[in-house]
């Protein structure tokens, strides 16, 4: 049975805050927290046209909340000279695409939907 106008009515509170979730991942420096990314962040970074590489590395600076990859400390100790250079600098080559690939997962993409033929359309 599909879900019914009322039924997202009354999770409408409860859908909502699912997009502030956030989700930690293991990586090569430990634990990192990740929000989940907009919709106009997926957008913008797969516009970066270099064969993923750096939309890879925007979608991880803008999607880290923890440890601050922003911090301008952190970005001196590592002689960045743009503001996602800390991205390379911190992460295995390796590893930058799965991290990459673990937050659009928490947005959504590449989940698999189940389905069957709705029971009207098979008696027809």
């Amino acid at each position: 049975m599909a879900v019914t106008i009322a039924d997202l009515i009354a999770q409408r509170e409860q859908i909502k805050n699912k997009r502030k979730n956030t989700y930690d991942l293991e990586t090569s420096i430990e634990t990192i927290t990740v929000k989940q990314p907009s919709i106009k962040l997926i957008e913008e970074t797969l516009k970066i046209e270099d064969g993923g590489r750096q939309s890879d590395i925007e979608l991880i600076y803008e999607s880290v909340i923890a440890p601050n990859l922003k911090d301008k400390d952190l970005q001196q100790a590592y002689g960045c000279t743009a503001a996602s250079d800390i991205v390379p600098m911190l992460f295995q080559t390796g590893e930058i695409g799965a991290i990459a690939a673990a937050i659009m997962r928490c947005a959504g993409y590449g989940k698999t939907i189940d389905y069957k033929i709705h029971e009207e359309a098979k008696n027809s």
